[in-house]
């Protein structure tokens, strides 16, 4: 069975200048599948917190964990996220670059995995060698751009992998957190970020225990040393349950 946290903190610089938290994420488990979809608001875009939240409602309201899908399934997903971004937009009588996000989706199922992903931010899952990266992020054509689910020629910039293998550890994060994550340099994970992280996962059977320590890790000193953008962070494992031997029938 899977184990899941996740969490969004406001960044100190949208606390500065009294922006709202413009990312949104949705962790959740459809029978033995983890369905996972974030969304990261332009912070140049005044309604970007709604977009993030219409993206990702939109997508897990039509998304289906039942098998494994086809990258032609996960894409019509993906665009019902844009949909619904896009009615958003009417019923605020905005445009859709107001509402502006990148967009990240995850299904981990049984022997399989589907990601998705418009734009920067990261999604990790173990592999057979350390912990793998499903896209690098897409930073656009310039410094400090990127892609977003709102423009009119995203599915151009649309990257979607299935993985056909066992996978007991995803990650989805934002980019507020990718400078933590990634090592720039050897345009890899940076595995030491993700280790300890997992294994917190894995041993607090306190589920509320564990969701306030997400978000303090999030909010803490020595990350927003490092960034002032907000962050969002999915954790998932796959938690093996122990069963026990079969014991002899007493009234044998």
């Amino acid at each position: 069975m899977w184990k899941l946290v996740c969490g969004s903190v406001q960044g100190t610089s949208h606390v500065q200048s009294g922006l709202p938290c413009q990312d949104y994420c949705v962790g959740t488990i459809v029978g033995t599948t983890l369905v996972a979809a974030c969304a990261d608001g332009a912070g140049s875009a005044e309604l970007s917190q709604l977009g993030s939240k219409a993206a990702v409602d939109g997508f897990m309201e039509v998304v289906s964990g039942d098998a494994l899908p086809t990258k032609e399934q996960v894409k019509t997903w993906v665009d019902s996220a844009r949909q619904r971004l896009l009615h958003e937009a009417e019923t605020n009588q905005s445009t859709p670059r107001q509402l502006a996000c990148t967009f990240l989706a995850a299904l981990v199922g049984d022997g399989w995995a589907a990601f998705a992903q418009v734009g920067d931010g990261v999604i990790v899952f173990d592999g057979p060698e350390g912990y793998e990266i499903a896209f690098w992020p897409d930073t656009g054509e310039y410094a400090n751009t990127t892609r977003f689910l709102s423009e009119d020629n995203y599915s151009q910039h649309l990257r979607v992998e299935i993985v056909e293998r066992h996978i007991s550890e995803l990650a989805v994060l934002t980019d507020g957190l990718q400078m933590l994550a990634l090592d720039i340099a050897g345009a890899k994970v940076h595995d030491p970020f993700f280790a300890p992280l997992f294994k917190a996962v894995r041993n607090e059977s306190d589920t509320a225990v564990l969701q306030t320590s997400l978000l303090e890790f999030m909010d803490s000193k020595r990350v927003n040393e490092r960034t002032d953008d907000d962050k969002t962070l999915l954790l998932a494992t796959r938690i093996t349950v122990d069963v026990p031997p079969n014991l002899p029938d007493a009234t044998a």
